[in-house]
């Protein structure tokens, strides 16, 4: 028995639709999920045979990052999210901004000659369109052979399409949340220490990612994703050491998007090293999060 606090559903970049999940989640006899849809809080109904904790995927600005390394990425995982919250409601100006964000990428892209509109990405159906489905868009008009390769040479951090005007900064985004009483963890940590292939380097857990975790613990985070679907054991391992060194809490999941990362697994991850999460990651993030 495991769980799995980093899914996708059609609400935001992943293909499966909220009930979709939630069977698949339950024939996997997973003890309970969190649909972390991009900018929207997706409520599944509620279920006798799994446990879902309310959740979202935000991606946010931080300077002291970005300054050192433009093909960065920060992502944050936050939990225990109410409809009524005020980071809920705030959630709804990003989304617009993201909107505006997806035309400026289709303009840039429009000047490397890759011939998109927006009206391909309105069709869609989802609530929140980001650049999974424009990737998606370029591959299937053939500008390249895989949703992989847009990101590597079009839309990833640091490329021709990057555009971060819709991100929130990062103490913005902790603040509204600790206001929401809600949990902030670092979504797959490697992201922090990412390169111009869009990848992480073998020896990213250095000292450089240290300091980055300290400032973010002195921000406010409440823990990091220390279980990832990319992550081997030792990495894993490793992480979760430097968590409990810097007592933050431990989060994991598979990223799982459906038919957009369809080697990925919901539960587990990739065939070849399977995850297992164990349930005592949410029993710790349940006992923090009644202190609140």
């Amino acid at each position: 028995m495991s769980i799995d606090l980093h899914i996708h559903s059609i609400n935001s970049d992943g293909t499966d639709k909220v009930e979709k999940l939630v069977e698949k989640a339950i024939e996997m006899e997973l003890e309970a999920i969190s649909i972390t849809d991009h900018e929207y809080l997706t409520i599944p109904e509620k279920n006798n045979l799994i446990e879902i904790i309310k959740g979202i995927e935000v991606s946010a600005s931080w300077e002291d990052v970005e300054k050192d390394n433009k093909y960065a990425g920060i992502h944050l995982l936050i939990y225990f999210l109410e409809e009524e919250s005020s980071l809920n409601k705030h959630l709804e100006n990003i989304r617009s901004l993201k909107v505006e964000r997806n035309k400026e990428i289709i303009s840039k892209l429009n000047k490397e000659g890759i011939e998109i509109n927006y009206s391909d990405l309105e069709e869609y159906p989802t609530k929140v369109p980001g650049r999974p489905h424009i990737a998606k868009i370029i591959y299937e008009k053939g500008y390249v052979n895989s949703i992989n390769e847009a990101f590597i040479k079009y839309l990833g951090n640091g490329k021709i399409g990057d555009s971060r005007s819709h991100q929130e900064s990062i103490g913005k985004l902790i603040n509204l949340s600790k206001e929401s009483k809600c949990l902030v963890f670092l979504a797959h940590p490697h992201t922090l220490m990412s390169n111009k292939e869009y990848s992480n380097n073998k020896n990213w857990i250095n000292n450089e990612f240290v300091k980055y975790l300290e400032k973010l613990r002195t921000l406010g985070i409440d823990g990091i994703e220390t279980n990832y679907s990319s992550y081997g054991s030792t990495i894993s391992s490793n992480l979760s050491e430097l968590a409990k060194k810097l007592n933050l809490l431990e989060s994991g999941g598979t990223d799982y998007h459906g038919d957009h990362k369809p080697n990925i697994n919901i539960g587990f991850g990739y065939e070849d090293k399977p995850l297992k999460i164990p349930y005592e990651f949410l029993h710790k993030m349940k006992e923090k999060h009644e202190q609140l």
